[in-house]
């Protein structure tokens, strides 16, 4: 019976997390928001994400209430709030990237490295929850990382290499950023579970975690803007030729001819125009805030209220698609982590063959790639019939 449930609910949570992934990139391409610029920062639709989830939960919640459930089957307790707070701040910077990825780059590209964190899961499972290693998962990891280095056999062996097909140093580091908050939610997801009070369910934690993070994502918004004023980010005195051409791409056709006016090429950077007028300034920030010039404090710039709402009606159906997943990984965290989680990723197998329909190039290393990733997050449960999965034990029983 636990093999059955499980397998519903990675099936379920595989098909959120993979219909997550197309919809934010869809929600980032002109192509799909009325060839429009897309307008609408990371920052903002982490925002409308955690609004869209957080409404998701209340309504769960609510229909649990009106069925009679009491309400102090609500709070999870001290310790397991403490676990859900930090779950939610490193979600938040995890949704950023998620959003911020897909704006530069196919999912195909970054899908597999954003789980390289699942390597080590068996081990923390080991050292935090007493789980067994089997070698199974040491044949998965082996497998995982040999498919993460298909892709790249053409660079090794000196071919041609198309660079849209390449992950620049910002991807890795944001790659690096989400493995780490990705792993360190997996671990305190157990322990949310594991310390939660007894009759607390997983439609109250998903609630509990989705008001802290849009608490965390409102405030980031509201803080690091009037940082970005007080030391003038967008008014940049020069900006280097790609990144100025790049925010070009970001604008309408009146506000490029507006920024052309003031920002003179020399040689390989644009500099800004002497003696402008505080009007003119102030005219020149609030069109760069609409675009990505600046890595870090363009992610936290635009209204809420964006003039092209077509992005945000993608990030709000993924918010659904992010409930019932999120739903689901605390339905299951009363396992051990590295028992089930690799396994809500087999949607990587499928991923290259989606990204040819919508027309994107993919290499025939890359589907080989993903598929061998995909056969070593299977390994680990190729010897279930040996192995009977055991649930973590709970503080409060």
């Amino acid at each position: 019976m636990e093999w059955i449930i499980l397998f519903l609910w990675l099936a379920i949570i595989n098909g959120g997390l993979g219909g997550q992934y197309i919809l934010n990139w869809m929600g980032n391409q002109p192509k799909y928001v009325g060839n429009q610029p897309v307008g609408v920062s990371a920052g903002v639709m982490t925002w409308w994400r955690e609004i869209s989830k957080l409404l998701w939960a209340a309504v769960a919640v609510i229909i649990e209430i009106a069925r009679g459930k009491e309400l102090k089957y609500f709070w999870p307790g001290r310790i397991s709030m403490i676990t859900i707070v930090i779950c939610a701040f490193t979600g938040v910077i995890e949704n950023i990237g998620f959003f911020y990825l897909p704006r530069n780059y196919s999912p195909h590209l970054y899908a597999p490295y954003v789980n390289l964190y699942l390597a080590m899961l068996p081990f923390f499972g080991k050292f935090l929850f007493d789980a067994q290693v089997r070698k199974e998962h040491y044949i998965g990891i082996f497998l995982v990382i040999s498919g993460l280095i298909v892709p790249h056999i053409p660079w090794v062996l000196g071919h041609t290499v198309d660079a849209n097909s390449v992950l620049d140093l910002n991807a890795i580091i944001w790659i690096i950023i989400i493995n780490c908050c990705l792993c360190s939610q997996q671990i305190l997801n157990n322990k949310t579970v594991q310390t939660a009070f007894k009759g607390v369910g997983p439609n109250a934690l998903v609630l509990w975690r989705e008001i802290w993070k849009l608490l965390f994502i409102s405030s980031f918004l509201l803080i690091i803007p009037l940082i970005a004023t007080l030391f003038q980010v967008h008014t940049p005195a020069e900006i280097s030729k790609i990144k100025f051409e790049k925010a070009l791409t970001q604008l309408d056709a009146e506000d490029q001819e507006f920024i052309k006016q003031y920002y003179t090429a020399d040689q390989e950077v644009f500099r800004i125009a002497s003696n402008l007028s505080e009007e003119t300034e102030s005219k020149i920030e609030s069109v760069l805030r609409k675009t990505d010039h600046n890595g870090f404090f363009s992610l936290f710039e635009g209204s809420l209220f964006p003039d092209n709402w077509w992005p945000i009606l993608f990030v709000v159906a993924a918010g659904l698609t992010g409930y019932i997943y999120s739903f689901g990984f605390f339905k299951l965290s009363k396992y051990s982590a590295h028992y089930w989680v690799p396994y809500t990723n087999l949607w990587l197998a499928v991923l290259p063959f989606v990204m040819l329909a919508f027309g994107k190039d993919v290499t025939l290393y890359q589907i080989i790639g993903a598929v061998i990733v995909t056969a070593g997050l299977i390994v680990g449960v190729s010897d279930y019939g040996r192995h009977k999965v055991e649930e973590i034990e709970k503080t409060h029983k």
